[in-house]
């Protein structure tokens, strides 16, 4: 399984290449304007590249955000109809939990 550090990485860098509108809110964090059919594709590749079927957080009509599991933490993306936006968010596991992202 790649780590989510790569995905998250290769995912944004997919976004540039298709979208000029990127921002960061700070370094675990970036927002880019997009269709929201677009971004919901995202999700998929993004599972589909880690072999993780993404965990729903979020299923309505206005959002839908999703967590999807890595070897060394998460990633959650979140697409937004009504703004046009993605937000992707990349989560160190909590070692003081003594938690693992692995199954």
């Amino acid at each position: 399984m790649r780590s989510w550090t790569m995905i998250f990485l290769l995912g944004f860098l997919g976004i540039l290449s298709s979208h000029t509108a990127a921002q960061a809110d700070d370094a675990n964090t970036r927002i880019a304007t997009l269709p929201y059919a677009d971004c919901l594709s995202i999700i998929a590749e993004a599972s589909q590249e880690l072999h993780e079927a993404p965990v729903q957080l979020i299923n309505n009509e206005e959002e839908t955000s999703v967590r999807i599991n890595a070897s060394d933490g998460f990633v959650t993306i979140s697409c937004h109809r009504s703004t046009g936006k993605m937000v992707l968010t990349k989560s160190p596991v909590p070692e003081a939990a003594g938690m693992t992202a692995s199954r």
